[in-house]
């Protein structure tokens, strides 16, 4: 699969960027689109794959649909997926996938995230093990720091940045107060 700027096919960045133990691959501004994401989730030398970058890729809700449902890449403790096109959709899929069960860090800034996928994220059974979570520069607003704001899954969350959101001086007093949030330690509001 041949992509822009004179990048090798994904089949051909795998092996080339894939760290010497098998936990870390690093595909961030390589453009490789939900097709790319599709071979990359099917690649059984990631099975022991823990760090996934895939920083500006053009992955919308149909490429992280397929890491979702990923028989092989199923113990991801790191998940970098900022300046995409995921939006709530793609958000929703992340959020209900027990392939994401072992994050720690997950990164979704400037992914046209709004207050549906905030709810999402807020609700999951299956995030509960988040420490750092990453949403600057969406489009949560009032209705996504309410959503965040009264989570009862996100309680080990240490670190959360929700910078460039569009919440209100309210917004932000219901993240600062949440009860469910009472471990954050660094909250990025402004």
């Amino acid at each position: 699969m041949n992509k822009p700027f004179n990048d090798e096919p994904v089949e051909e960045l795998i092996p080339k960027l894939l760290s010497k133990d098998g936990k870390l691959l690093d595909l961030r501004l390589k453009y490789i689109g939900d097709d790319g994401l599709k071979i990359v989730a099917a690649t059984d030398a990631l099975r022991g794959l823990e760090v996934l970058n895939l920083e500006r890729n053009d992955i919308g809700p149909e490429g992280v649909r397929a890491l979702a449902e990923s028989q092989v890449i199923t113990g991801l403790v790191e998940l970098h997926l900022e300046r995409n096109d995921l939006g709530d959709d793609g958000t929703r899929i992340i959020a209900e996938s027990p392939n994401f069960a072992k994050l720690k860090y997950l990164n979704l800034w400037k992914n046209k995230v709004g207050a549906g996928g905030a709810e999402a994220l807020a609700q999951s059974l299956y995030l509960s093990s988040l420490k750092r979570l990453d949403m600057a520069q969406n489009n949560l607003g009032d209705e996504g720091a309410r959503a965040l704001s009264e989570s009862l899954t996100l309680s080990d969350l240490e670190y959360l940045d929700i910078f460039g959101n569009g919440i209100s001086p309210e917004g932000q007093e219901l993240l600062k107060n949440a009860v469910g949030l009472g471990k954050v330690q660094d909250m990025i509001l402004t």
